[in-house]
């Protein structure tokens, strides 16, 4: 497995080189908040268009979309998933033969 390092026998270049790496971050941080900051505005700015647009054309009262079917739900349409566990009648007893024989395996 490749380590590589970095090492100067300068201690200011070694400083130099950490802020620049700490600055880089920053940077970057900056600008991802930044697009955060852009893609919230946009929608601001596009939902108030569409308010507004909405008002001139009188349609602001009602719903953006209306359901299409008022169907119920049916209580005795579900389902449910099969129990996972087994039942204990089906499981096997311990054997206490198998346990010993276990044990002399081991010694």
């Amino acid at each position: 497995m490749r380590v590589y390092t970095f090492t100067t026998r300068n201690r200011g270049a070694s400083l130099l080189v950490g802020l620049l790496v700490l600055g880089g971050g920053v940077a970057l941080l900056l600008l991802g908040l930044a697009l955060l900051a852009g893609v919230a505005l946009v929608g601001g700015v596009l939902g108030t268009g569409i308010v507004a647009y909405r008002m001139l054309r009188g349609k602001s009262n009602q719903p953006l979309s209306r359901p299409t079917a008022t169907a119920e739900l049916d209580p005795s349409l579900e389902v449910f998933a099969p129990s996972v566990t087994p039942d204990a009648a089906r499981l096997p007893e311990p054997n206490a033969e198998s346990a010993g024989r276990d044990r002399r395996a081991d010694g």
